[in-house]
C-alpha cells in the first residue's frame, strides 16, 4: 500500500479517474457512492474512517468528507457512537459490523489505492522538459510568478521542483535570489563526461550485484525488439541505466555528484525529442550489453560496457550539438525569460 498521500486541494487524480481534476474526497465519495448504487456494499454496513482510510491509502480528512456529502445525498445514515451506516436516508436497516476492507466496499483489490500526485510531483516532469530544452539554446531566468500562473500552483510546490532541478545541476540560485538555467556550452558538456567516465563505472561495479533480478529482467525484456522501442521509451531505458543502475552504491556524495552530471543526456533528450526519429541501433546494442552483463552477474564487464558507451555517447552528444546549434530557437513558456 501506499502511505497516505497529502490532501492538498489542488490535487489532481491519477488516469484512473478520468484525467479530470479531482480532490480525494471527490474520488473517495465517487467510488462509495458507485459501490453503493450498484450494490457491491452489503446494506447495513458500519463505516468508521480510519479503516475506510486505509482501504484507500489516505488520511481520514478526505474519507471523513465524502461520508458527510454521502450522508447529505441520503446514502448513508449516521451510526449511534462513531461512523455511518450504508442505509438509505429514513429506512431501517440492521446495523452490519463486517471487517472493512476492498471487497467488503466492493473496490478492485488491486486499485483500490488512491494515488493522487502532490502539486510539485504534478508539475516536474513538463517543467523539467521546458528547462532542459531551454538550456541548450541559452540562458534563461525562471520567473517564479510566471510559473505559478501557468501551471496553477502556489510558491511552495514551485520551490520543491526547483530545488529538485538545483540538485540535479539543471537549474541555479543566484546572489540576487533569481533561479537561472543554462547555457548549456561544450565544455561544461565535457565536464560532466570526465566526471561520468571517471565515477559511473565505478558505481556501477559496486551498485549492480544489489540491483533486484525482477527489475534487471524487465529491463532486459524492453531492449529485445529495437522496433519497440520509441523516443519516450528509450529515455525511460536510459534514465534507468544512468540513474536507478547506479543508485545501490553507498556513498550518496558519489550518486549527489553524478545526479549533477546531467548535460549529456539534457542534449540526448532534446535531440530525439524535436527529432523523433529511429531509435540508433548502435545505442541499443550499447545499453543491452551493459544489461546482459548485470543480468548474467558480470559486473567487472558491466562497468567496461558502461564505459564504452559513455565514450561513444560523447562522440555523438558532439554531433548533436552542432545540429542543434544551427536550429531556429522554438517557443518556449512565458516563465523562461532570456538573459541578455
Amino acid at each position: 500500500m501506499r502511505p497516505p498521500a497529502t490532501d492538498s486541494g489542488s490535487d489532481i487524480a491519477p488516469a484512473a479517474e478520468a484525467g479530470e481534476r479531482k480532490l480525494r474526497y471527490e474520488v473517495i465519495r465517487n467510488r462509495l457512492r458507485q459501490a453503493i448504487v450498484d450494490k457491491r456494499i452489503v446494506q447495513g454496513l458500519v463505516l468508521l474512517e480510519g479503516p475506510v482510510a486505509d482501504v484507500f491509502g489516505t488520511s481520514r480528512v478526505p474519507v471523513r468528507k465524502a461520508f458527510h456529502l454521502l450522508h447529505e445525498e441520503g446514502l448513508l445514515q449516521k451510526f449511534p457512537g462513531r461512523g455511518y451506516m450504508v442505509a438509505p436516508r429514513g429506512q431501517q436497516v440492521e446495523p452490519q459490523r463486517l471487517a472493512i476492507d476492498e471487497a467488503s466496499l466492493g473496490q478492485d483489490a488491486q486499485g483500490a489505492t488512491i494515488y493522487i500526485p502532490s502539486e510539485s510531483e504534478r508539475i516536474y516532469g513538463e517543467f523539467e522538459q521546458s528547462i532542459s530544452a531551454a538550456v541548450v539554446f541559452g540562458h534563461f531566468r525562471i520567473d517564479e510568478v510566471r510559473a505559478m500562473k501557468y501551471f496553477n500552483v502556489n510558491r511552495v510546490a514551485l520551490r520543491e521542483v526547483l530545488s529538485r532541478l538545483v540538485d540535479r545541476g539543471l537549474v541555479e540560485k543566484s546572489a540576487y535570489a533569481a533561479w537561472r538555467a543554462g547555457p548549456l556550452t561544450a565544455r561544461a558538456i565535457a565536464q560532466d563526461f570526465e566526471v561520468l567516465l571517471l565515477l559511473a563505472p565505478a558505481a556501477l561495479l559496486e551498485s549492480g550485484p544489489k540491483l533486484d533480478e525482477p527489475f534487471l529482467l524487465g529491463l532486459r525484456q524492453a531492449l529485445r525488439d529495437p522496433e519497440a522501442v520509441g523516443t519516450e521509451e528509450l529515455l525511460r531505458i536510459e534514465g534507468q541505466i544512468h540513474g536507478d543502475c547506479l543508485s545501490r552504491h553507498p556513498n550518496t556524495k558519489m550518486l549527489g555528484i553524478l545526479r549533477q552530471c546531467q548535460m549529456p543526456l539534457i542534449v540526448n533528450r532534446t535531440f530525439c525529442r524535436m527529432f523523433q526519429q529511429l531509435v540508433s541501433p548502435l545505442l541499443l546494442d550499447e545499453y543491452r550489453r551493459i544489461v546482459a552483463h548485470l543480468c548474467e552477474r558480470e559486473f567487472a564487464l558491466a562497468a567496461e560496457a558502461l564505459a564504452a558507451h559513455l565514450q561513444a555517447a560523447r562522440k555523438r552528444t558532439q554531433q548533436q550539438l552542432k545540429v542543434l546549434a544551427v536550429l531556429p530557437e522554438p517557443q518556449f513558456p512565458d516563465y523562461l525569460v532570456r538573459v541578455a
